[in-house]
């Protein structure tokens, strides 16, 4: 049943031209449009002007706009300032606009683009974002606003939900030359979205995607331009968000972290399930084996000895999507819950918001699908008489701390791997210089802050053990070589669950927008991906820094800097050229744990994270 819910606007009513006046002859449109907000504006309509005007104000007729669609019952947020007083309709999704109490002769649609039905009830679809004025003649007009609306995956109707991984699917499997012939010169495949993400946050000096300020701009970005492509295939679609902290929920729940792989977003016709058995290339489902870019030395700067599209440090040579449900041998639990969302909400400082929502809200889902094999560092902790906790933190954090060993040139990897020579694996060349000169301590604190606290060095006895550490870090014992799983790094575009997985960060940005910051200054040279002493400049993390974006905004080309990125996503603008909304900023499973609907208030529950162990010692935890 289609939807309606009320949005007053009430108004005096100027209309467009006389009923004496021919209206212009504009094309109609074959119905196909979304109401986003299925909706009722309000307006007043006065009689003639020779009337008695004591008889007139009897006679004031308020008159509502009735927008509905039958895909969606539930009406998107009206927490957005600009649709306070406003109807909004998405492009492409059919919609009836009626007027109650009394039809209308005719409507007339002006804005983006110029509609007309001589009908009292008008089937419409917008294919224009933009805003209008329609004016259902002769009684009254109204504002409306035709946005995209991004929905939780699982919120979406069958039709839309399989349109959205029909579309993503061209991106992967369609060949590029197909794909520019039927789509035309915009179409992208998801090559082009593996590459650029893989050289930008694979880079040897620092990471110019994550760890600094200029993250969530940067992936706004990166999703919108994703967003763009499908669209050429279904300009219908829009890209969902996957609210991970409803499988975070479950996993509370039940008690199992196994829920969280259960969720219904692994099954086959979504983001297909994880790998069965040994084997870790995604054997089932739409996302089957699909292929890793390989003989890439002449394709891009980042790729693995093997000469995979893969991140330098990470020598995995499955040349398919890979996933793995151990990190280090260790099963992660403590995933991005609604402890972790309600707490980056109440951050009202934009710098400290900036950095935060990085990690503990965010991080750790790429570390439960991507996961690492091929070194099991549960035995070796345990063997050095390692304290339980450390050792799980050591271990989780080992993806990320190997990666700022290469970064930082003191993990070198080979160049060159035959897919025969199964020991191939990055190493540290002055390992033993520097245990000879005591360094080991020094080395491991510049690479990860779980080593500033004492216990992150000692075993249970209080003995030293950094050395021991640093060794198994550099793969310096037999058995140790890590493969990581296509989430944890930096060519984390090929998991098809990373497309969702970012616009619930920007839908939590969204909000903290509409509620308002405190403080907007930007923090420049603050990117923790140059040290983990001291943050420092990288690229793609000030705010003046010309980025690789183009062309987001039809009438807007790029590239553009931070703080341009800042003004087009504004999402509390009506002038602001985003083309999409969020359906709602509720979070009902986070109630029934103690947390208000709209993570905005006073929360019963006064848990924390256990990721809060690693936070106590420093303010960063590098996780992708």
């Amino acid at each position: 049943m289609a939807s309606m819910s009320e949005l007053e606007q009430v108004r005096f009513v100027d209309l467009p031209r006389s009923e004496a006046e021919p209206a212009p002859k504009w094309p109609m449109v074959a119905a196909v449009c979304f109401v986003v907000v299925a909706a009722f504006g309000l307006s007043k309509h006065l009689g003639s002007s020779h009337s008695d005007p004591t008889q007139e104000l009897s006679r004031v007729v308020t008159y509502k706009l009735v927008a509905t669609n039958d895909d969606y019952f539930k009406a998107p947020t009206a927490a957005y300032p600009f649709l306070a007083n406003r109807t909004l309709i998405e492009p492409f999704r059919e919609t009836r606009l009626s007027l109650e109490p009394k039809p209308p002769s005719r409507w007339w649609i002006s804005g983006p683009e110029e509609l007309e039905f001589e009908t009292p009830e008008a089937v419409v679809v917008l294919s224009k974002v933009g805003t209008y004025v329609v004016t259902a003649h002769p009684l009254a007009s109204f504002e409306v606003v035709c946005r995209y609306v991004r929905r939780e995956v699982r919120d979406l109707s069958a039709v839309d939900r399989e349109a959205y991984f029909d579309a993503t699917e061209k991106v992967y499997k369609l060949p590029i030359g197909t794909g520019l012939r039927r789509y035309g010169e915009g179409w992208k495949d998801v090559t082009f979205f593996v590459e650029l993400h893989n050289r930008l946050a694979g880079a040897r000096d620092c990471d110019h995607l994550h760890d600094g300020p200029g993250f969530l701009g940067q992936h706004a970005a990166f999703t919108l331009t994703f967003e763009r492509v499908i669209q050429l295939a279904n300009p219908k679609v829009s890209v969902p968000f996957w609210d991970y902290t409803i499988e975070s929920r479950a996993v509370e729940i039940s008690g199992r972290v196994e829920s969280w792989r259960e969720s219904v977003v692994f099954s086959d016709s979504w983001f297909s399930p994880f790998p069965v058995g040994d084997g870790k290339a995604v054997d089932a489902g739409r996302w089957a084996y699909a292929s890793v870019v390989g003989r890439a030395w002449n394709v891009t700067t980042s790729r693995n000895a093997y000469g995979l599209m893969r991140a330098p440090w990470n020598l995995n040579p499955v040349p398919f999507l890979t996933r793995h449900n151990l990190t280090y041998g260790f099963s992660l639990s403590d995933v991005p819950s609604c402890t972790d969302h309600y707490a980056v909400v109440q951050q009202t400082v934009w710098s400290e918001f900036a950095i935060d929502i990085q990690y503990n809200a965010h991080g750790t889902v790429h570390a439960m699908i991507g996961g690492v094999w091929g070194a099991d560092y549960v035995e070796f902790l345990d063997a050095i008489d390692f304290r339980k906790i450390p050792a799980q933190n050591v271990a989780l954090e080992a993806f990320a701390t190997q990666k700022n060993l290469w970064r930082a040139n003191y993990l070198q990897c080979p160049d060159y791997c035959d897919l025969a020579t199964v020991d191939c694996a990055c190493s540290c060349p002055s390992l033993h210089q520097w245990i000879s000169e005591n360094r080991t301590r020094g080395i491991l604190a510049m690479v990860s802050p779980v080593f500033f606290d004492e216990k992150y060095l000692t075993d249970k006895r209080n003995n030293d053990v950094s050395a021991q550490l640093l060794t198994l870090l550099c793969n310096g014992y037999d058995g140790m070589r890590p493969k990581t799983g296509d989430s944890l790094e930096s060519a984390s575009p090929l998991d098809p669950s990373f497309y969702p997985t970012h616009p619930t960060l920007d839908r939590l940005f969204h909000w903290r927008r509409v509620l308002g910051f405190s403080n907007t200054t930007w923090q420049n040279d603050d990117a923790r991906s140059v040290s983990f002493q001291d943050a420092g400049y990288c690229w793609g993390h000030n705010d003046d820094d010309l980025l690789v974006w183009l062309d987001l905004f039809p009438d807007l080309p790029g590239p553009y800097t931070n703080a341009q990125l800042w003004d087009l996503f504004d999402p509390t603008s009506i002038d602001s050229p985003l083309p999409y909304v969020y359906d709602t900023f509720d979070w009902p499973h986070c109630v029934d744990a103690g947390y208000p609907l709209s993570l905005v208030g006073n929360a019963t529950n006064t848990a924390t994270s256990g990721k809060a162990a690693i936070d106590d010692i420093a303010d960063v935890i590098v996780y992708r």
